[in-house]
């Protein structure tokens, strides 16, 4: 071991090997540096795509509210319109307009699978979408 560090000793004055030991921190500080920039590119880009999902959730919530509220007005105005067509009890086109509701409610139970997969697909796509948009 003492031959080997003669030799070095010889071949690189003790200023070479700091100047050697000074590079090579300078080298691990840079790839270290290196590795946080990708790391903080990789968030804001995660928190760039979360951004634009959320707002797509947003925009697809406050439609999903007026679409209810017009369902519900729909289903008011046709329950007083069959009450009035048939001259019916007030509670009868009510008691017709909850029961299509109901069997509308059973068809989305019996079917949640097909349709869960469907807006797997739907939300898989939009992902796709907006990939494509942020790299280009």
């Amino acid at each position: 071991m003492s031959k080997r560090k003669s030799i070095r000793n010889r071949i690189f004055t003790e200023e070479e090997q700091a100047l050697q030991k000074e590079r090579f921190d300078k080298i691990i500080q840079s790839f270290v540096k290196l590795i946080e920039t990708y790391a903080k590119l990789f968030s804001i880009e995660l928190k760039t795509g979360l951004s634009g999902m959320l707002a797509i959730l947003a925009i697809f919530v406050v439609l999903l509210t007026f679409l209810t509220l017009a369902f519900c007005f729909f289903s008011l105005a046709f329950a007083l319109f069959v009450n009035y067509l048939f001259s019916w009890p007030p509670f009868a086109g009510f008691t017709i307009v909850g029961v299509f509701c109901l069997v509308i409610f059973g068809v989305i139970v019996i079917n949640t699978s097909k349709i869960r997969r469907q807006f797997l697909i739907l939300i898989d796509q939009a992902i796709d979408r907006i990939n494509e948009e942020n790299q280009v």
